[in-house]
């Protein structure tokens, strides 16, 4: 019987990962394009603009990889879940999937508050440099490489504390009361 729980569970996380890993990429490219992109990720695209698509592609990469802790969490407070009460319900399910939509909002909206942010701080700290001139305009691949490896960075730097802040919301004794 525990065989069948582990193959729910990893298929939970399967379809979950499949199916947000798709609505991520739209909300991303939406978000970006409105509010740190000077043109949209489809224009880069239809010009074959080498720098435009390489930092839209890295702020995409960088939601993703954030947000995908969420899927893990409510993983885990499926697994508490089914542990304390032994079996499965669509009740459970609805818990787990409540906690899932939570944490994917909470790491959707801090990804792209930090991306927008460290967007600002970096524009402010290098005024002389236009981005959006050379990425645009100039096709600055220099530019794009530096400022995408500067996100990866800073997204594998605050990785791990946004998955302990999530983890901290598992409440498991609150959840095996339920």
């Amino acid at each position: 019987m525990q065989e069948i729980k582990v193959v729910f569970l990893t298929s939970y996380e399967l379809i979950m990962s499949l199916i947000f890993a798709m609505v991520t990429i739209y909300f991303a490219t939406k978000f970006m394009n409105k509010f740190v992109l000077s043109a949209p990720v489809e224009e880069f695209i239809k010009k074959r603009h080498k720098s435009g698509c390489l930092i839209s592609a890295s702020l995409i990469c960088s939601v993703l990889y954030l947000v995908q802790g969420s899927i893990e969490h409510s993983t885990l407070a499926l697994q508490s879940l089914m542990i304390a009460h032994k079996e499965f319900s669509i009740e459970i399910l609805g818990i787990a999937f409540g906690y899932f939509i939570i944490f994917y909002i909470v790491t959707f909206l801090t990804s792209f508050i930090l991306i927008f942010i460290i967007s600002k701080i970096y524009r402010k700290m290098m005024e002389e440099i236009d981005f959006d001139d050379e990425i645009e305009k100039h096709d600055n691949l220099g530019l794009s490489l530096f400022l995408s490896f500067v996100l990866l960075g800073i997204v594998l730097f605050i990785d791990k504390p946004i998955n302990h802040f999530l983890g901290s919301l598992v409440f498991h004794e609150w959840l095996e009361k339920l």
